[in-house]
């Protein structure tokens, strides 16, 4: 029976901790009880020991509270141990099972985006990007994803590396598109002939340092089978958020 009960305690720390959210950052003893559908008295405890901990804060001039600053160091130690490959390769698989094409995990380095994990499409004729290589953020779905996201000093940076300056305001307009509804579509921009879409996966920070890209050729992507398919990639993609 104690070993229930002290298994029930840690429970109900945990669910105290998952009340907390980008968009709910402060709560009120209240509000916290309700979510958890515990007892005032029994959530105060909880809360007590917790603040004890450093892993919650409460703020005694408007009585709610907020997540402690152990759990920031925490989180600042599991990021160091994420790998995003291991977590991507699931979702990454079963996309390609989903759509046949190949799938693509880009991230950003020295200002171009670099393939560093691939699934390569189950159709004879595919499109395939070779593991390292350098590619411009300025073109193609994975780069526009990613730079759509990233902060506007940096994008000044990249419109730089354009041979047309006449084209950087049709990619601002490009930019702000994609980050508004959440992922890219392009076809034929990058190499004739080949299509993608693209979506980005946001860490805890709201940041932007990765995305998945599914590719082929550009007969096969048509308006049905790029609505298909960006279903499955947001979906699937909303998994590796974190």
């Amino acid at each position: 029976m104690e070993k229930k009960d002290s298994l029930r305690t840690v429970q109900r720390a945990l669910d105290i901790l998952d009340c907390f959210s980008m968009q709910k950052q402060e709560l009120t003893l209240t509000e916290i009880s309700k979510m958890i559908d515990l007892a005032k008295s029994t959530t105060t405890r909880m809360l007590s020991t917790l603040e004890a901990n450093g892993l919650i804060v409460k703020n005694e001039s408007t009585m709610k509270y907020k997540l402690g600053h152990k759990l920031y160091y925490m989180g600042s130690v599991a990021a160091k141990s994420f790998d995003i490959k291991e977590v991507a390769k699931p979702v990454m698989s079963k996309l390609r099972e989903e759509t046949s094409e190949t799938v693509n995990l880009y991230t950003i380095v020295n200002d171009k985006r670099i393939c560093i994990e691939q699934f390569e499409g189950l159709r004879p004729l595919r499109h395939l990007v070779s593991l390292g290589q350098p590619l411009p953020l300025f073109a193609g779905a994975g780069g526009k994803v990613l730079l759509a996201h990233q902060s506007e000093s940096f994008q000044a940076r990249i419109f730089k590396q354009m041979n047309d300056p006449d084209r950087i305001p049709g990619l601002r307009a490009d930019l702000a598109q994609i980050k508004e509804q959440g992922y890219a579509v392009t076809h034929e921009e990058r190499e004739q002939g080949l299509s993608a879409i693209s979506a980005p996966i946001f860490n805890q920070a709201g940041e932007v340092h990765y995305c998945i890209s599914i590719s082929g050729l550009s007969q096969r992507f048509t308006d049905e089978n790029v609505t298909k398919y960006l279903s499955s990639l947001k979906e699937l993609v909303d998994q590796l958020l974190s």
